[in-house]
This record gives structure tokens, C-alpha cells and sequence, in this order.
């Protein structure tokens, strides 16, 4: 609300933003811990142990972003099982996605609680500058202690922002 408002998460909220998961890892796991500004409780926020987990956001209808930058959280809060590989996606069907950054045995996210991480995309010149409605993170390799749960507990998303 551009500072309006007082800070409410926005997931599922009039005017709001749809968050989803490939699947729900338990112990709390919910996809609106993935667009909350700050970490929620003591708990973690992960995916089953699948190959190719993911979530994604939905920024709603009338509303697209090109990107520049992105943060994101690691999602437990007793540390292992970091992001190591892993794609940064958007797409404006939420069926057809375009790579925008690849994250290869990438350690930014420390191996610690709530860690946080941050990166300029710089996407292929195709893609460079198209906004987006829908974006997603795809784990495309094992987690540090190599598993396929995709632990997130948030992401920011930075750049230019159009509404209809």
C-alpha cells in the first residue's frame, strides 16, 4: 500500500498476492511464509523431498514486474538444507516460465537460521526487461545436506512494477 498501511502479509488478501508450493513439507509449512517480509514463529518452511520442488507468486491480476534484484530467506530455523541449485523464473500464464537467473552449487544462503541472500538478475538479452506476472523458484539440484526439500521462508522482488 506504498506505506499507507501498516504491514500485513499479502498472501491471499483483497488486492493481494497468490503464493503457492509443489507440495507441503509439514512442521508448520504454509505458502504464505513465502511472501512474508520477516521469518513467522519458530518453525521451518519447506517442500517434500521431490526432485524439481518449487513456489511461486502469483502478483495478481493487472499487475507485472520487471526484475533487477532478488532476496531470499532460507526457510528453517535451525539451519542445513540451504538453496544450492536452483532456478529464478517468471512467466505471465503461470504455465510457460523463462529463466531469469540460474543458481549453480551456489552457497549465498548460509547454513544458518532465517539466512538471507541477495542477487542482481541479469537475465538473457530476450528476457532482459520483460515484466512478469507470475514468478517462481525452481530447486533444480540437492539442497546443502543433499535433499530435494526446497526450504524458503520469503523472497523480494525488485524492480519496475506496472499496474493496469
Amino acid at each position: 500500500a506504498g506505506g499507507t498501511k501498516a504491514y500485513a502479509n499479502p498472501h491471499r488478501k483483497p488486492g493481494g498476492v497468490v503464493a503457492k508450493m509443489s507440495s507441503n513439507g509439514g512442521s508448520g509449512s504454509t505458502p504464505s511464509r513465502f511472501v512474508d517480509r520477516a521469518r513467522v514463529g519458530d518453525g521451518f518452511n519447506f517442500t517434500n523431498s521431490t526432485p524439481n520442488s518449487s513456489m511461486s507468486v502469483d502478483l495478481g491480476e493487472g499487475r507485472q514486474l520487471a526484475p533487477d534484484y532478488y532476496c531470499l530467506r532460507h526457510g528453517s530455523s535451525h539451519g542445513g538444507a540451504a538453496l544450492r541449485t536452483w532456478q529464478l523464473e517468471g512467466s505471465n500464464d503461470d504455465t510457460t516460465w523463462t529463466i531469469l537467473k540460474t543458481h549453480a552449487n551456489d552457497a549465498a544462503l548460509a547454513k544458518e537460521q532465517w539466512s538471507t541472500a541477495s542477487w542482481p538478475i541479469q537475465a538473457p538479452a530476450a528476457a532482459a526487461g520483460t515484466p512478469y506476472r507470475h514468478f517462481r523458484i525452481l530447486q533444480t539440484g540437492k539442497n546443502s545436506i543433499g535433499y530435494d526439500h526446497l526450504m524458503c521462508a520469503g523472497i523480494e522482488l525488485y524492480g519496475l512494477l506496472t499496474v493496469e
